[in-house]
């Protein structure tokens, strides 16, 4: 991919280059942080057996409290609070409707990936095979995210994977929503990070060239991205209660 493609007329290619790559790790953090969840269905497995089978409460009942336990203060109120942090601090564009976005994309990324360590954790009763498959099956969504790997590139028997990654949507939605309709120039300033007056014979390109580049266009597929997140979460979320629900258990 072109680096001239990837630079707004503020700023140089290596802003440029600080944009793209403050998303792909910030969308990484997201994720590989939900690996403290792997434990959640494994520490008092043998009590909610137990509990469970003699009717001190439902699955439903028991499945609704540590879920909403573990997303509501250890994932979405913290995202929150990053957001409004890391946003301005980087130096994304000075957006209400993109900031707001930008929040709504992370907590859809994070409870994504919680959701993915939550249902490692009633499928496997070990904690280390939990936390190893989970880690495996998150580097192996980072590769189909979009970053490391072109996604318009692989080859066709790898490309159905790339629908699979939650890196993928939370990269997708969060690079479209920043770099939709920037212009960007080619200068190379290093000094004072700024491209020199417009008035020159720059060339310039739009931030439309690089996102399809990247596989990311049109831009509405952001909002796609956020309802492929969304399913994520529901489905996962659905094949860990069914796992719960249809547990072999013994008092």
């Amino acid at each position: 991919v072109s680096l001239m493609s990837c630079c707004p007329m503020v700023y140089t290619v290596l802003f440029c280059l600080h944009r793209a790559g403050a998303i792909f790790f910030i969308v990484m953090n997201m994720i590989f942080a939900n690996i403290s969840a792997v434990d959640r269905f494994i520490d008092d497995r043998v009590i909610f057996m137990h509990e469970s089978i003699s009717g001190y409460y439902s699955v439903s009942a028991y499945f609704l409290a540590k879920t909403a336990c573990d997303l509501i203060p250890l994932r979405v109120i913290p995202v929150v609070i990053f957001s409004g942090i890391a946003y301005f601090m980087i130096g994304f564009q000075s957006s209400v409707q993109k900031f707001f976005f930008f929040m709504l994309a992370l907590i859809l990324t994070s409870v994504s990936g919680s959701a993915i360590a939550f249902l490692y954790s009633s499928l496997v009763s070990v904690q280390a095979l939990a936390t190893l498959f989970l880690a495996l099956t998150f580097v192996i969504m980072m590769v189909f995210g979009g970053l490391l790997v072109n996604l318009t590139s692989l080859p066709p028997v790898f490309r159905w994977l790339k629908y699979l990654s939650v890196f993928r949507y939370g990269v997708e939605a969060l690079e479209i929503n920043e770099l939709e309709g920037m212009l960007f120039c080619n200068s190379n300033d290093k000094i004072s990070g700024m491209c020199p007056d417009p008035k020159y014979n720059y060339n310039t390109s739009s931030g439309n060239v690089y996102l399809q580049q990247q596989g990311f266009y049109p831009p509405d597929q952001k909002w796609y991205s956020l309802l492929a997140l969304g399913c994520i979460l529901l489905g996962v979320l659905m094949l860990t209660y069914l796992r719960l629900r249809f547990m072999r258990k013994t008092r």
